[in-house]
């Protein structure tokens, strides 16, 4: 599921990463966008980040809302399904 056009590189502690997004998800339930992503090819582990645009970048903050964590879990389980499926 690799595709540099699916490529990011962000500062996480100081060091320039690599994330691959896998999935962006604009929830009007929740009124927000989720990204969903690897970190460094790693396709292991399958991160969840709400995705704030503040002026000229973008953010990945947290997701804390109970509600809106079993909600990105489902989406997890469906991208991991279709990356399965890929292999």
């Amino acid at each position: 599921m690799e595709n540099e056009d699916n490529q990011l590189y962000v500062n996480i502690d100081g060091i320039k990463t690599k994330i691959n997004v896998l999935d962006i998800i604009k929830s009007n339930v929740y009124g927000k966008t989720f990204i969903l992503y690897t970190v460094n090819n790693e396709n292991e582990t399958i991160f969840a980040s709400i995705l704030n645009e503040k002026e000229d970048s973008y953010r990945l903050d947290p997701i804390v809302e109970k509600d809106e964590i079993d909600y990105i879990n489902l989406e997890i389980n469906r991208v991991a399904e279709e990356i399965r499926e890929e292999d």
